[in-house]
């Protein structure tokens, strides 16, 4: 006798949003383990038996421990990815466009998740250089691509001077930005873990953007 149609979707593939709290449950076992151990110490293995979920599950969905590194840094970014993907319509105002996608490149990189994630990237970019240059390629590619479009849009319609270098004012408005911040991170500190305090340091940072910047 065949099975009823309770029990098929019983046996059957779990629905979407089951998926999804698998797969919340397994970026989030992943995640503390590689806070807690390094990328080199954390295995399948062990985010399998920490998260007690099966490791052809977590093979299934990532591939390899690259394959969930890389989607924990995804998950990590998304709320910046997705500003950067709506920002490639064309704005009104690319100015406040810019301004938006650079401050919550600061709220980002002030995680405390976030900075553990910047501090394991920098202590095996030598091991694993070819992993690293995917992750660049994946993530701040697309961020720097994004703000030299806007810097430029913004010259375009006179709201900022029209002499700027695109390409180096993006790298140093990230440095600005972000840099002090990360560069906390490498010593073990959260900086800027204060909303408050974050900001102040952004609106500061962008009052003398603007200063050099805008026309005179």
């Amino acid at each position: 006798m065949g099975a009823s149609p309770k029990q098929r979707k019983r046996l059957g593939r779990p629905d979407a949003q089951a998926s999804e709290a698998l797969d919340r449950h397994i970026l989030e076992t992943a995640a503390r383990l590689l806070i807690e151990q390094g990328y080199a110490a954390t295995s399948i293995e062990q985010i399998a038996v920490a998260g007690r979920v099966g490791k052809q599950s977590i093979y299934r969905r990532y591939g390899s421990k690259e394959g969930i590194f890389k989607a924990v840094l995804n998950d990590l970014a998304k709320p910046l990815m997705d500003l950067v993907d709506r920002a490639n319509v064309e704005s009104e105002d690319p100015l406040a466009d810019l301004r938006e996608v650079l401050s919550l490149t600061l709220e980002t990189a002030s995680r405390p998740d976030a900075a553990e994630m910047y501090r394991i990237l920098t202590a095996e970019a030598k091991r694993f250089p070819a992993f690293i240059d995917d992750v660049h390629d994946g993530l701040s590619v697309p961020i720097h691509r994004m703000i030299v479009r806007l810097l430029g849009a913004a010259r375009a319609a006179g709201q900022l001077r029209s002499d700027g270098d695109d390409e180096m004012t993006a790298m140093v408005l990230r440095g600005m930005i972000t840099g002090w911040t990360l560069q906390e991170s490498l010593k073990g500190r959260l900086g800027l873990s204060d909303r408050k305090e974050r900001e102040a340091f952004f609106a500061r940072a962008w009052d003398i953007f603007l200063k050099g910047a805008s026309q005179p």
